[in-house]
């Protein structure tokens, strides 16, 4: 049996916890342990294809129900940092049974219940900044809830000494911020009620908004993601595989460089993921054996990657990591020369390079014992795919309820 690792650490603030949080959901996501090191080249692509995406959202609707909430407490009076951010994470708690009263799937918190760790507003902050939902892009939901803190003791100073600050007019025909405190939030204003009925289904005003957001927001309007939602490519949403795509959409020359770039990376990088499987069964893994006899056909009988240059994705993503990118020369070498002892090589020293010998699970049984039928590390590299087809097959049916 392995022996089991506690984690632990000093719990300096809300934002600080909830990327340890991040990370410890990520590496207990299915098929998202990434065994040999190269998850900054997966995530760096799939921030430039689904930014605003992550391996945890759920569903759409949390990019209208954090903000809804988050406005609702702008208003409370004598509301302290700390305070704001207890009142938020009570009430996403609070608001777990209502989402989940006809049992449907995405719902954060459905098992967990008020022990939920991790919270809607977390998962989803990043992509209410990435779409312009929030409008500042660089200020956490911490440093949020001490601007809104800040702003009313501000208001509050000036009203002791009799003098009542005018709402600044915006020019932005996008932002919907009603009376809210401090003009945050380019979205559309919950109704006073919104809570009673609410549902993890978007309702029509909720899909056409969020739809334009990720059209027309500055980090995410030259995205792949932007261009499905924009030329309505609703047949990339049904299981289409990543790989797929290139020769469903007619790609525009600049999402398609990085498209090609993504999709060859991930032809290239696989066989390491399937050799890896293949030894961690000592070639018990029938599903791997097969799988790496037809990648190592096209990889060494074909010469495929004689000439595949990975320093354009290294270039591309601006990867400093040495290590990383002598393992890939390494990688392409070995596959190229086809030797098979080498190639295991190379990959045995990568795990023990990123874990040290006692958590490698290669060569160790003391760090994991094969169980037919697993398979570690995932499969094809798919960038967030997944996760964006969720997201907008929630945007279409809610376009779908216009006339309701």
């Amino acid at each position: 049996m392995a022996e089991k690792i506690q984690l632990g650490w000093i719990d300096y603030s809300n934002e600080h916890r909830n990327k340890v949080m991040a990370v410890l959901h990520a590496l207990s996501a299915p098929d998202a342990v990434d065994e040999i090191g190269i998850g900054v080249i997966r995530d760096g692509f799939a921030d430039i294809l689904f930014p605003g995406t992550s391996t945890v959202q759920t569903r759409a609707k949390y990019f209208f129900i954090v903000p809804y909430i988050l406005m609702e407490l702008e208003r409370e009076k004598n509301i302290t940092t700390r305070s704001l951010i207890d009142k938020l994470g009570k009430t996403e708690i609070e608001l777990i049974k209502t989402l989940n009263k006809d049992d449907v799937d995405g719902v954060i918190g459905r098992r967990a219940g008020s022990k939920l760790k991790r919270k809607p507003s977390s998962i989803y902050w990043n992509g209410l900044r990435t779409f312009g939902i929030f409008k500042y892009n660089n200020l956490s939901l911490d440093g949020y809830a001490r601007a809104v803190c800040g702003i009313k003791e501000h208001k509050n100073q000036l009203s002791s000494y009799g003098h009542e600050e005018k709402g600044a007019k915006s020019d932005d025909a996008d932002v919907m911020q009603g009376d809210t405190l401090g003009g945050f939030w380019r979205c559309i204003l919950p109704k006073p009620n919104w809570k009673e009925d609410i549902s993890i289904n978007l309702k029509y005003e909720e899909a056409k908004y969020l739809r334009e957001r990720i059209i027309k927001a500055e980090a995410s309007k030259d995205s792949l993601f932007a261009f499905i939602l924009k030329n309505n490519y609703k047949e990339v949403l049904d299981n289409t595989e990543f790989d797929a795509i290139g020769d469903l959409l007619p790609l525009s020359d600049n999402i398609k460089v990085d498209y090609d770039m993504a999709k060859n990376f991930g032809k290239f990088i696989y066989g390491a993921n399937i050799r890896y499987n293949v030894i961690l069964s000592n070639n018990k893994n029938q599903e791997a054996m097969e799988a790496w006899k037809m990648w190592i056909n096209s990889a060494f009988v074909k010469n495929e990657f004689a000439g595949y240059d990975f320093y354009q994705v290294i270039k591309r993503l601006k990867i400093g990591n040495g290590k990383l990118i002598r393992f890939l020369s390494r990688w392409k070498e070995k596959v190229v020369t086809g030797n098979i002892d080498e190639i295991d090589n190379l990959i045995i020293e990568r795990e023990i390079e990123l874990k040290g010998k006692e958590r490698a699970k290669l060569k160790n049984s003391k760090a994991y014992v094969y169980k037919q039928g697993d398979w570690l590390g995932g499969g094809s590299l798919q960038y967030r795919l997944k996760n964006a087809q969720r997201l907008m097959v929630d945007i279409y049916s809610g376009l779908e309820g216009e006339n309701d």
